[in-house]
């Protein structure tokens, strides 16, 4: 949740920064919160596998799986097939 989070700040600031640049001595407010306030609702939602993904990766790295938790998951894998 904390990459999400952060990574979809980062992009909605570089968007500002970026939209501001380019309209610099007359910067249309309305226009630029609507079209950001629409961002921001669907950056989460398109970049959440790859962070969820990346969270997972490094929760396993931090807390590995224990042996009986690698036999669940290879009784299950079985079961499957």
């Amino acid at each position: 949740m904390t990459i999400a989070s952060v990574l979809n700040i980062v992009l909605i600031m570089a968007a500002i920064g970026i939209a501001v640049a380019f309209t610099a001595p007359d910067v249309p407010v309305l226009t630029l919160s609507i079209v950001l306030a629409s961002a921001a609702l669907v950056f989460p939602v398109l970049t959440w596998p790859m962070t969820h993904t990346l969270w997972m990766a490094i929760d396993l790295i931090f807390r590995p799986m224990g042996v009986d938790e690698v036999a669940e998951a290879q009784t299950w894998l079985a079961n499957q097939s």
